[in-house]
């Protein structure tokens, strides 16, 4: 090839946009095409890359003379140009470069093995499938329900399943009728834990057809999988989190998004912060595919997609084995402890509940939103709280090893009971997260058998697969978790969830606040909804009579979401509008307000009207940095892509005048 050929070629970086032009050396033999990966050399370091055009003409300013060559032809199998067109759509949706796509499809521990040599691949057993599961009429009439809207022309459906309903049935029926066709399946789950639930189940209906992907995986075990679907030489059924949203799927013929409600799905950081569910719509969109999006609880977006006539509805409302839903009982923690009616964190009515299903050989679950011993700590004297010296947060007390930590910056230390404020008193545990929780339940219950399941106990796969194992076959009497054990699980012998303290979840600062909280409670309530009928749930709150809790006592679920939705438009929230949330950071606080300052008016400059002041959020000191959050409202019209361009232009603009601060910009922020 001439060396006056430039290619553009991605690379896995911010700068620049990610974008890159090289010249093709005489050297170079190997056929190069859009997809082609290539090593290439910026500022000093190699990387590796993947061609976006070949033939393209070099930016105006950029002389051949500083267009460096390649240095090779990596020896990968090219990507499928679609997968490329998917980044750019990515990359433009949420205001971020192709290369941190690039990035965050491929990080650089996939990089470093692709250079590596070739792992030995021992011969497995092959699994043949077992027989089809029968449906129930119910799933029978939902399935024929989904495929008449498909055949329709209806590319998304909603399938609207109470919990325990058998969506998941449905799911591998879809998914065995296309790998029949040839075609390969994307089955998306919002956690690794619900991956690694659902993979035994689905390796026994698709046999040697089902992949599994997902961030814990070790590296050959993804480049692995990576290399088995580039080649485009079978079809698969692929079950993953959100990052199986950039395998290269050359045969896709069908997408399954699994609890798309869940807020899981929404990548915080690094960019792009995009969420797994719309990116799976944004890509089925561009390839022409069926969705199925499945949900107990769906979101208030997809709702209003369904009302506006962009997807169609399939609503599953009765239970596989016809029990009804768990009874829920709300017990006023304010006039328990009015009347001294408590036993630490729990309500004797509670506990006698507990008592009466232990009894019986039942099993139960008890629910707490938040991990460690003690969500923070404050002296007995001075009443000063143990903060972390980094952030403006209370640190957090883990009894297990006696230390204190901070879950937003990471910081740990032993714990030093001593007041570092007055030097008199004595740092107290206040509040209670699972590990108390299980504490508490064990000295009430000294002859039941207690375990934890949250981020600390369950940190492995297999820590996490022996607690639940031991749960599953009765070893274990009260399971106490955090949002880990609301996903999917079906214990037979489960017979009582109690949820702690449920106005941390009741209580928080957002307009989605009651959405979020209403799915966790009625995932939770679909644990204790036994085949016998006899489950029960029961919520401690300070705000009893909250209107979350008194849609799940009365089951008027479907009337507060459409109150919800109601209120959205009233005061012009998602999914009425489109949200843009820019959050600025600076170490100095003077420099952090010019900042903001600046923002205001690039913004103004650029004609996007509708943003509120700085505003600064419940903890507003990370890691050493001050942050305030800027909420820009966009009409969800096609001026809305043109106003998001000005955002991210006026976003340059600051950090070339302010570069000591950084700006976070995050588009549908959850």
């Amino acid at each position: 090839m001439a060396g006056s050929s430039y290619i553009e070629v991605i690379v896995p970086l911010k700068f620049n946009g990610g974008i890159a032009h090289y010249s093709i050396p005489g050297t170079v033999t190997e056929a190069i095409v859009p997809g082609t990966w290539v090593v290439v050399t910026m500022v000093h370091k190699r990387y590796l890359g993947v061609v976006r055009s070949v033939g393209s003409p070099l930016p105006e300013g950029l002389s051949p003379e500083k267009v460096l060559p390649i240095e090779k032809v990596a020896a990968l199998k090219p990507l499928p140009k679609e997968q490329l067109d998917i980044w750019q759509d990515v990359a433009g949706y949420y205001l971020c470069s192709i290369g941190e796509v690039f990035k965050s499809a491929y990080p650089a521990a996939f990089f470093h093995q692709s250079e590596k040599k070739r792992e030995v691949n021992r011969p497995q057993p092959a699994i043949t499938p077992e027989e089809p599961k029968a449906l129930s009429k119910e799933q029978h009439k939902a399935l024929e329900e989904v495929k008449a809207h498909f055949a329709a022309g209806k590319r998304t459906v909603l399938l609207d399943g109470v919990t325990s309903s058998g969506k998941t049935e449905i799911y591998i029926s879809l998914a065995r009728e296309h790998l029949a066709a040839g075609r390969s399946v994307l089955y998306l789950v919002p956690e690794i834990a619900m991956s690694r639930q659902l993979e035994q189940r689905l390796r026994k209906a698709v046999g040697d057809k089902l992949l599994v992907f997902h961030s814990k995986q070790t590296v050959p075990t993804r480049k692995k999988i990576f290399d088995r679907l580039v080649a485009g030489e079978g079809n698969y059924l692929v079950l993953g989190t959100r990052s199986a949203l950039f395998l290269p799927m050359v045969n896709l013929g069908f997408i399954i998004v699994d609890e798309e409600h869940d807020a899981s799905y929404k990548q915080d950081d690094p960019a792009p912060r995009y969420n797994g569910r719309d990116v799976a719509l944004m890509m089925a969109g561009r390839l022409k595919l069926n969705t199925l999006l499945g949900s107990a609880t769906p979101s208030m977006e997809s709702l209003y997609n369904v009302s506006a006539g962009k997807y169609a509805l399939v609503q599953l409302r009765t239970k596989y084995f016809g029990a009804a839903d768990a009874p829920v009982t709300v017990i006023d923690m304010g006039k328990v402890y009015a009347m001294h009616n408590a036993r630490g964190s729990f309500s004797m009515q509670l506990k006698n509940l507990m008592e009466a299903r232990l009894k019986a050989g039942q099993q139960v679950m008890v629910f707490r939103s938040r991990r460690s011993y003690s969500s923070y700590l404050q002296c007995n004297e001075c009443g000063d709280i143990l903060k972390c010296p980094r952030c403006n947060v209370s640190l957090t007390y883990h009894k297990y090893n006696n230390s204190v930590s901070c879950h937003y910056c990471g910081f740990h230390a032993p714990f030093e009971p001593v007041c570092r404020n007055c030097g008199a008193g004595t740092y107290i545990p206040r509040g209670s997260g699972t590990e108390r929780i299980a504490e508490e339940l064990q000295e009430m219950f000294p002859d039941a058998r207690i375990a934890r399941f949250d981020l600390e106990t369950a940190a492995t796969r297999t820590e996490e697969k022996k607690i639940l194992s031991d749960f599953e076959s009765g070893a274990t009497d009260i399971l106490v978790g955090t949002q880990m054990i609301t996903k999917g699980f079906d214990f037979e012998n489960l017979s009582l969830v109690a949820v702690i303290g449920a106005d941390t979840i009741l209580s928080l600062q957002d307009f989605r606040a009651d959405e979020k909280a209403l799915a966790l409670l009625e995932q939770l309530r679909g644990r204790a909804s036994r085949r016998e009928g006899t489950g029960q749930m029961v919520i401690q709150a300070m705000q009893a009579d909250h209107p979350v809790l008194e849609a799940l006592k009365t089951d008027d679920r479907e009337a507060f979401r459409r109150q919800m939705l109601a209120q959205r438009e009233t005061f012009r929230f998602p999914p009425y509008v489109r949200l843009v949330q820019l959050t600025v950071k600076n170490s100095s606080a003077d420099e952090l307000h010019h900042a903001c300052r600046m923002v205001a008016r690039e913004l103004t400059a650029a004609r996007v009207s509708d943003f509120t002041p700085a505003i600064a959020p419940a903890v507003d000191r990370i890691a050493g940095k001050y942050l305030r959050n800027i909420w820009i409202k966009l009409p969800k019209t096609a001026r809305a892509q043109g106003q998001k361009a000005a955002i991210a232009k006026a976003v340059a603009a600051v950090l070339a005048s302010s570069p000591s601060s950084d700006i976070i910009i995050d588009v549908d922020p959850l």
